[in-house]
């Protein structure tokens, strides 16, 4: 299973995993599916471990964990 956490109440909100290739992947999905293009690049969580990136432009709460739940 694929976990990505997303913490809304950050400023950008972050995504966090265990792997930068997931979060890579969710970011090419969420390109080609809600054409969301400014973002950070994933980079090692110095706080909680894995991989941290962040989305600059507003998602959909709903379409986000839509894309997150196609990673399983």
């Amino acid at each position: 299973m694929t976990a990505v956490h997303v913490s809304w109440d950050n400023d950008p909100v972050s995504l966090h995993a265990d792997d930068a290739e997931v979060l890579n992947r969710l970011f090419a999905l969420l390109r080609e599916r809600l054409d969301v293009r400014k973002r950070s690049i994933p980079m090692p969580d110095r706080e909680r471990g894995g991989f941290i990136a962040f989305l600059y432009q507003p998602v959909d709460p709903r379409r986000l964990a839509e894309l997150i739940g196609t990673l399983e």
